[in-house]
Formats: C-alpha cells, sequence, structure tokens
C-alpha cells in the first residue's frame, strides 16, 4: 500500500515550480512515469512513489517552504455536540476508527472528548450522559498557514489541532496524521 496521496505530486510539482522532467530527474524516474502517475493511467511501485515525493520535500526544504497546517489538516471534520450523548461520541470514534472528536456548540468549537475521558468517567456517567457533562478543554486552534512544526510542537501536548481561515473552523489535524507527513520527510535521512 502507498501511503501517500498521488493526486499531490501534480499539485506540489507546480507549487515548487518544477517540470515533469526536473522532477523526473531529481527523483531518477522517468518523465514519462511523472506524466502518468499525474494523469492516474499507472500504478506506479512504492518505490518510485518514495523517491518521487523525498525530491519533492528535497526541493521544499531547499527553497525553506515550510509545510503549512491546511496542507495536512483533514477537512471533514467528525465532531459532536455540547447536547449529544456520550453513547453518541462513543459510536462515532468506533465507527471511524477515530479516539478523540472536537464538541461544538453551533459552529464553534467549545470543548472535546476522546476514548480516554469516557473510560476515565465509567461507573460515574451512563450512555444517555450529555457529552457537556464530561468534555475536556477545546483543541488548540491554529491559522491554515501555520507552520507544521508548530502545529507539532502542540500536538505533543495535545491530542488534535483545529485549523482555521476567516475565523471559520476548516480542519482538524491529529498524531496520526502529522506522522504521515513527517515519514514522507524523515525518509530522506
Amino acid at each position: 500500500m502507498i501511503p501517500w496521496d498521488l493526486r499531490l505530486i501534480r499539485e506540489l510539482r507546480i507549487k515548487l515550480g518544477l517540470t515533469q522532467s526536473q522532477l523526473a530527474r531529481l527523483a531518477g524516474v522517468s518523465q514519462s512515469l511523472i506524466a502518468k502517475i499525474e494523469r492516474g493511467t499507472v500504478n506506479p511501485s512504492y518505490d518510485a512513489v518514495r523517491r518521487i515525493f523525498l525530491a519533492l520535500e528535497r526541493v521544499r526544504v531547499q527553497r525553506g517552504m515550510d509545510i503549512r497546517a491546511g496542507e495536512v489538516c483533514t477537512r471533514r471534520i467528525l465532531y459532536v455536540s455540547v447536547n449529544d450523548t456520550v453513547e453518541k461520541a462513543a459510536e462515532i470514534m468506533r465507527r471511524n476508527d477515530v479516539s478523540q472528536l472536537p464538541v461544538f456548540k453551533g459552529d464553534r468549537p467549545v470543548g472535546s472528548i476522546s476514548e480516554s475521558t469516557i473510560v476515565r468517567s465509567l461507573g460515574k456517567i451512563s450512555p444517555s450522559t450529555r457529552v457537556s457533562e464530561v468534555m475536556e478543554e477545546c483543541f488548540p486552534i491554529v491559522p491554515e498557514d501555520a507552520s507544521i512544526s508548530l502545529v507539532r510542537q502542540i500536538l505533543m501536548e495535545y491530542q488534535a489541532v483545529l485549523t482555521q481561515k476567516n475565523g471559520r473552523i476548516t480542519g482538524i489535524i491529529t498524531r496520526a496524521d502529522l506522522l504521515k507527513v513527517l515519514g514522507r520527510v524523515r525518509e530522506e535521512s
């Protein structure tokens, strides 16, 4: 399984101002392979994809273009409302294989709930307990243009970070999201 989204290759190549030939040379693959990947007409080997992403990351680092929070956030935010039940929160987490959720009141984040929160509260709550009765503090919020290094520092203390643009919540970044990005960068070493 290839852990990268192949659709990003064209987007990143253009953002970095590279031609298909330049990227191919940097990655040690053929220009026609780059073209076929970008058109979606080939199923490339893991090694070829890894070399392409590593080449893109090298150019990005050389040019001082840090990865931004908006580039790695998950846009589909799973959440619960303050009035939802703990049972509903647990079901959403189980069904979507996530361990935490932001809690919203209307369109505003006001707290968070996690598997750990629920487990710690067992015996003191019932499935019908409202999320608002057990929720914890809100996940930190950063602008979409915040650097990934800032997000990394925040995720050392919190389970997730919300992103925002123009005062509106636009995405969520968890440690798992960050590991995907850092995995690409670290493979270069």
